[in-house]
């Protein structure tokens, strides 16, 4: 289905003027070749653009994109019209270590050779100005006697990064893959698609030549800076029919080179893509500008965007409201189509290929509210705006650990209840609940997955919430009280301690927390008697006694022997919010060691 949607959303790009013409691919270009009216060389110049500053305020320069005809593909030694790779263009290598060129390499000498004996055969009988000056430089260019040439040590160990582009001396504006230079218009106007057999396209549903060899998708993270592809065989157990490599799959050649095209915009733009762990999201509305629907998906993952953070705080609170109503959110007034059809993916790299770990369609509008009901369900007391997902895969992390990802399924199964408003998966609360117990540190965030874990739950299978967003005094399952009972021991053994004027290493949550949430019964009662002796100096005693006696009222004057994994879930709830509760009241009388 990506493959189809993509071929699809082609059009889109041609329409608003975004994808290259027939024969041609866009190439990061470094450098641009000055070229003198008998082809020698006049100068090189940097032609990257300033980026943003990098971490330590050092300013990134970038290369640019610029239309070439179309790069090729095959492995080995094979040239390109207008080549852009300095083995090829120069014939020479470049020592690091000494600062010198060298021309004595063979595969430097067969790059070159391939290089020239190509561009002259294309070029034969061209007369533009530009062309000929390029007709010049690969006749008299010997890379035996350019060993020293000033330009190129000049580059100096950029040499063997940069990318090049040829122009007439003293016309950068003019450069040779203009497109109305005769080497483009040729490229543009030959037939590209291969001879051979035509098979019925299963994207296209016409019968086309199939496509051999499927085009790379590059810049997905992690994976090879060649590229990788979407569709490949490369074992005979793959193959049937007697169709060996990519006429395995039937997709004709112009069905590839429009999908291939297609995902490599995409991925190359950040209006439409973001990252999450080892995996990159690409995600597309079927129109021909989806900037306003691209936007706002990322605003409301938590990624950066246009849209401003105030602005994306109105929209959720109107959404919010209308949502409590039973009613959708007009989007007409955010100039978005709610029937726009929307496309997310999910891919990692593996080796050669690119695995697609998910995808999801659907309207923009139903997506968009089922994203604010996930919102809605993870907002908690204490909560700093929206949680987004880098955010909900980080607190499932140790936070000990540098290299651990988010197993894909999770982060599929997830994405799928967001987009979706389904049960979220089993594993995002047992690994939540794990992580607080293990750390024995619980946040906002993971307070907000685990509240929104179990309210979804059961209001999909029971038609209610269990938790509320604040304090609930009126709820009366044991194990939220539980874990309400374990906040306000810890806050009287804090009380007592910095009433002393001692300095707080530890408290009871360093030391019984775990076995508290999963079983009470054993814990509690030697806590309930440390409470006793704490009580002689808090200063808040009575208030703190007058809520232990509520609790315990409530719990019968027993507590559980075990809790499962939903109501370990409730417990932790149950000490959030109470202990939020105490930050809520006495926020101006808290001590500078209780607030560390």
């Amino acid at each position: 289905m990506l493959i189809s949607a993509l071929n699809e959303y082609y059009d889109c790009l041609a329409e608003a003027g975004k994808v290259c013409p027939e024969g041609c691919s866009y190439q990061k270009i470094s450098h641009m070749i000055m070229l003198a009216p008998d082809g020698s060389i006049s100068d090189i110049i940097d032609i990257r653009e300033a980026g943003e500053p990098d971490k330590k305020g050092k300013v990134q320069y970038n290369p640019v994109d610029m239309l070439l005809p179309e790069r090729t593909q095959k492995p080995g030694i094979d040239f390109n019209i207008i080549e852009h790779r300095p083995l090829y263009i120069f014939g020479l290598n470049y020592d690091k270590g000494t600062g010198t060129f060298t021309a004595d390499d063979s595969k430097a000498r067969k790059s070159h050779e391939c290089f020239v004996k190509g561009n002259l055969e294309y070029i034969e009988g061209m007369s533009g100005e530009t062309v000929k000056r390029y007709r010049r430089f690969i006749e008299n260019w010997n890379p035996e006697n350019e060993t020293e040439n000033e330009h190129l040590l000049k580059l100096g160990k950029n040499y063997g990064g940069a990318y090049f582009c040829f122009a007439p001396d003293g016309h950068p504006e003019n450069p040779l893959n203009t497109p109305d230079s005769d080497i483009m218009r040729r490229v543009m106007s030959e037939r590209n698609e291969p001879d051979g057999d035509e098979y019925l396209c299963p994207v296209l549903g016409e019968k086309l030549p199939a496509a051999r060899i499927h085009g790379k998708i590059k810049g997905v993270l992690g994976g090879q800076a060649a590229g990788g592809l979407l569709v490949c065989f490369n074992s005979a157990a793959e193959e049937s029919y007697g169709k060996s490599q990519s006429y395995n799959s039937g997709i004709s050649y112009r069905a590839m080179k429009r999908y291939t095209e297609a995902l490599n915009i995409l991925i190359s733009d950040r209006h439409h893509k973001m990252y999450l762990d080892d995996m990159t999201i690409v995600f597309f509305a079927m129109t021909k500008d989806d900037s306003r629907e691209t936007d706002m998906f990322q605003a409301m993952f938590g990624n950066e965007s246009s849209v401003k953070a105030e602005e994306l705080d109105a929209i959720l609170n109107s959404a919010f409201q209308e949502l409590e109503k039973g009613r959708s959110m007009d989007l007409s007034s955010l100039d978005i189509d709610e029937n726009t059809m929307f496309y997310i993916a999910g891919l990692t790299p593996n080796n050669s290929r690119i695995a697609q770990k998910f995808l999801y369609r659907g309207k923009f509008g139903a997506m968009f509210n089922n994203v604010v009901l996930h919102q809605l369900d993870m907002r908690i007391e204490g909560s700093k705006g929206q949680l987004p997902l880098w955010r909900i895969f980080s607190e499932l992390k140790s936070p000990k650990s540098k290299n651990e990802k988010t197993p894909p399924p999770l982060m599929a199964s997830l994405f799928s209840a967001v987009l979706n408003g389904g049960k979220y998966p089993e594993q995002l609360l047992e690994t939540a609940v794990r992580r607080v117990k293990t750390d024995k540190a619980v946040n906002y965030a993971r307070a907000g997955i685990i509240k929104g874990c179990i309210n979804r739950k059961s209001r999909l299978y029971k038609g209610t919430e269990e938790i509320t967003m604040a304090l609930d005094t009126g709820n009366t399952n044991q194990a939220y009280l539980c874990g309400r009972l374990f906040a306000v021991l810890e806050k009287i053994q804090i009380n007592a301690i910095t009433s002393k004027k001692i300095k707080l290493k530890r408290t009871i949550k360093d030391s019984f927390f775990a076995s508290a949430c999963a079983k009470p019964c054993v814990v509690f009662p030697r806590l309930m008697t440390l409470a006793q002796y704490h009580l002689k100096n808090d200063d808040y005693a009575v208030s703190n006694n007058k809520i232990i006696g509520e609790i315990l009222d409530k719990l019968g004057g027993s507590f559980p022997s075990t809790l499962s994994l939903n109501e370990q879930g409730k417990f932790i709830i149950g000490y959030y919010h109470q202990y939020q509760n105490y930050f809520k009241k006495n926020e101006n009388k808290i001590s500078k060691e209780e607030k560390e």
